[in-house]
């Protein structure tokens, strides 16, 4: 297929440019790093599960941690921004580099169609991708060995599952930069807005989101409690006989309020739903303190996950259309 030949070509030229290089060697970086400093911890938590919050983007799930599972959620904690900045980057000179370096018209003289083209970079791109992802899952299990942790089959089952969860939330950032490319001409432009981008929804759209949340809520009120968290108190009629009257706690209704608000802002964050799949993933029962089924864990995500699919269809899709009436002179 001629989409092959081009997907070939395309993950050629992204594995040699120096973007990727960089960004691929500073993850990888990252990654052993991160595992060297919770080593101690790994390795005690060895034959153990244990049930603790995840908290992230929004995000607030109970989850079984494993030595496996603590080194694969640090780790893709790390890829929530550094994957979207190698995805976006990657696609936003899919594009417009064949108009800069003038091979557009020479490349549609062959024997092949716009959507051939277009498809087969997209392929190669997500090639890539997918080689920087299990790079990152390998080296993470490999360290585990080294310092001779061992590995439960279900630990490593849903590690590979929250892998190419990843996978689909970083082909959503390279739809975003291919859909970029076919927008701006020049790609060093369009490599700088695809990173202010990722910056903005990885970074800074939390924090407005967490702010806004509490502006929209209202004028904070004093917090209290009456008699360890009872909701009402008793008074007296003249027959003394008491009666309970409901007492409202202005605080908790506050609370009720942004946290709606909160669930608003955050729905908008690729990564709000990228961290709501990983916590799905690896999410544990306080009962059992073991995980839970994936029958469970499916309810939990299954919106994520469309949401997910969303972002990452719409953008290629008007990078598509555009692309097919695109002149490429």
């Amino acid at each position: 297929m001629k989409e092959l030949n081009v997907a070939w070509e395309e993950f050629y030229e992204a594995i040699r440019s120096k973007r990727f290089l960089g960004l691929l060697f500073l993850y990888l970086a990252f990654i052993l790093l991160i595992n060297h400093v919770t080593r101690s911890t790994m390795i005690d938590l060895a034959g153990q599960t244990r049930i603790t919050p995840l908290r992230n983007y929004g995000v607030d799930l109970l989850v079984a941690k494993t030595p496996i599972t603590l080194s694969m959620i640090t780790n893709l904690q790390i890829i929530t921004i550094f994957g979207a900045l190698i995805g976006i980057t990657l696609g936003a000179d899919a594009v417009n580099r064949e108009i800069s370096e003038g091979t557009g018209k020479t490349l549609l003289s062959q024997p092949i169609y716009r959507d051939q083209i277009i498809n087969g970079k997209f392929l190669g791109n997500a090639l890539a991708l997918i080689i920087i992802i299990f790079l990152g899952f390998t080296l993470s299990i490999t360290y585990l060995l080294i310092i001779g942790v061992p590995l439960d089959l279900t630990s490593l089952t849903r590690s590979l599952i929250s892998t190419i969860l990843t996978l689909i939330y970083i082909l959503s950032f390279l739809s975003l930069g291919v859909m970029i490319s076919t927008i701006i001409k020049k790609p060093e432009t369009a490599i700088l807005v695809g990173i202010a981008i990722v910056i903005f929804l990885t970074i800074a759209y939390p924090i407005i989101a967490e702010l806004g949340a509490s502006q929209l809520a209202g004028e904070r009120p004093d917090h209290f409690s009456v008699e360890r968290g009872t909701s009402s108190e008793q008074v007296s009629e003249p027959e003394d006989k008491p009666v309970s009257i409901p007492v409202e706690d202005p605080y908790k209704e506050w609370k009720e309020k942004r946290d709606k608000w909160r669930n608003r802002l955050y729905s908008l964050s690729p990564a709000h739903h990228y961290s709501k799949l990983v916590g799905g993933a690896f999410a544990g029962d306080e009962y059992t303190k073991t995980f839970k089924s994936i029958g469970e864990t499916i309810p939990l995500v299954i919106n994520n996950l469309a949401i997910i699919a969303v972002q990452l269809l719409l953008p290629f899709s008007i990078a598509y259309t555009r692309f097919i009436k695109k002149d490429l002179r």
